[in-house]
């Protein structure tokens, strides 16, 4: 889902500056350049401290006069935050009554989010369910459809606009999937054409990626997506697939040359439980029973 595949991982993050001085050592409450510069803005008259203080490197725009007012603006702003960070932990340290504890993620107030068991509970259910979710997709897209690397798939490329009809069926070849991504958000709680809205944050597009001449495309499967039915009942597989904005991207029409590629079981059992896991972290259960979250896990479970 989305707000694992941005947020979750920490590679590519970048590293945080401090936003008075530059340095990327510390932020701006614990910038040890500040308190010095301030008493020298505040002098009266005021000194503009170029050159005085040695504690950390200092912007090179600051030497210029046509910015010294944005530097004493920020100057001051710095100055506020450490204030009111000296003045929070002073509270803290003299014993001031605390509130009771909440769990952030039922509410309770017998227990912490540490010590939830309905978060661990929903948690497990989250995995089972993108479990349940990745063997009906293997099912059906690799066993039955063999999609997967090195196939070949009819697709039929976008018209001139949007809305055209003078689109020509063309062969691909499957050069990725984004395996690792997969879940059950990819899916809707809903089947058929019917159009669900969800936060973006709890949406995942599968992406597969074909050679169509020299150009590489994503592939769609069109607004309805794909149905499938597991035992006596209907269930969406996929609704979002290519990307989030997919009008230009070729559409699917069949399996021309099935992949006998396999991805392994450990693709599915392993559940995508960091993601999962991620899932529950920071968010309450009542906001994902408010995103559709809740209803989509129970749809797979």
């Amino acid at each position: 889902m989305e707000i694992y595949n941005n947020d979750g991982r920490t590679s590519g993050r970048r590293a945080s500056t401090c936003s008075y001085c530059g340095n990327k050592e510390h932020n701006a409450t614990n910038c040890p350049r500040v308190a010095e510069d301030y008493v020298y803005f505040t002098k009266s008259p005021p000194v503009i401290p170029i050159g005085i203080s040695t504690t950390t490197n200092t912007r090179n725009w600051y030497a210029q006069p046509r910015y010294w007012g944005e530097w004493y603006e920020k100057c001051k702003n710095a100055h506020a935050k450490q204030v009111t960070a000296k003045k929070k932990a002073s509270t803290s340290r003299t014993g001031t009554a605390r509130s009771a504890p909440k769990c952030g993620f039922c509410g309770s107030t017998a227990h912490n989010r540490r010590n939830c068991d309905v978060m661990d509970r929903y948690t497990a259910d989250a995995i089972e369910a993108n479990r349940n979710w990745r063997r009906a997709f293997y099912k059906k897209f690799v066993r039955e459809l063999g999609i997967s690397e090195g196939a070949l798939l009819n697709v039929k490329t976008k018209g001139s606009s949007w809305n055209s009809q003078d689109g020509k069926e063309v062969i691909g070849v499957v050069t990725a999937v984004n395996w690792d991504e997969l879940s059950l958000f990819c899916a809707s709680p809903d089947v058929g054409s019917r159009y669900c809205y969800r936060d973006g944050n709890y949406k995942q597009f599968l992406q597969i990626t074909v050679q169509i001449g020299d150009k590489s495309e994503v592939v769609q499967l069109g607004d309805a997506g794909w149905d499938i039915t597991v035992g006596n009942t209907k269930k969406n597989l996929v609704k979002y697939s290519a990307q989030r904005y997919a009008w230009g991207s070729p559409e699917f029409i069949s399996v021309l040359s099935p992949s006998e590629t396999p991805i392994g079981d450990e693709w599915i059992e392993e559940g995508h439980a960091k993601a999962m896991a991620f899932l529950t972290k920071k968010r309450s259960k009542a906001k994902l029973d408010e995103a559709d979250v809740t209803k989509l896990i129970k749809k797979w479970l």
